[in-house]
């Protein structure tokens, strides 16, 4: 099973979720599924899809 880090609390993980959270950022990253949750409180917050370890 493949990890990667979160780009907020640099966690290891299996499965995470690519996000945009500046308003008018043109960079995603990958974080954590609590960082996400947090994310989304944000302005200008984008889900762009999930990555999981375990199908790669």
């Amino acid at each position: 099973m493949k990890t990667k880090l979160c780009a907020h609390c640099q966690q290891e993980a299996t499965t995470l979720y690519r996000i945009q959270t500046a308003a008018g950022s043109k960079s995603w990253v990958f974080v954590c599924e609590s960082c996400c949750l947090k994310a989304k409180t944000q302005p200008g917050y984008r889900y762009g899809g999930t990555w999981q370890g375990y199908r790669h």
